[in-house]
């Protein structure tokens, strides 16, 4: 009978491990699809930020659609490298036409 009952904490042990792995998984899990979520919500913001920014800057400067094509890429440009934001760019970008 000890031999069962041995067996059967052993189970036990293995469950309540177990549980608790899956359980961290999940946590895990949720955790990863979180910060996803924010990443991507975080990333529509700025560049629907930028979009509206570079609206306004056409309508400011007038600009043609080839014009505007070369301010968006400057400012993409700058916010892939500097510190700078592509949206901070755009906000210049924007502050300047209105001078």
């Amino acid at each position: 009978m000890s031999n069962s009952n041995g067996m059967d904490k052993g189970i036990k042990v293995l469950s309540q491990a177990s549980d608790k792995f899956f359980k961290t998984a999940a946590k895990g899990g949720k955790l990863a699809v979180d910060k996803t979520t924010d990443f991507i919500e975080d990333s529509v913001s700025a560049g629907m930020e930028l979009e509206s920014k570079m609206n306004s800057i056409q309508t400011i400067t007038m600009s043609s659609s080839y014009g505007m094509e070369r301010l968006y890429s400057l400012a993409r440009k700058v916010g892939e490298t500097t510190g700078f934001s592509a949206e901070a760019a755009g906000q210049e970008l924007e502050r300047m036409a209105k001078a």
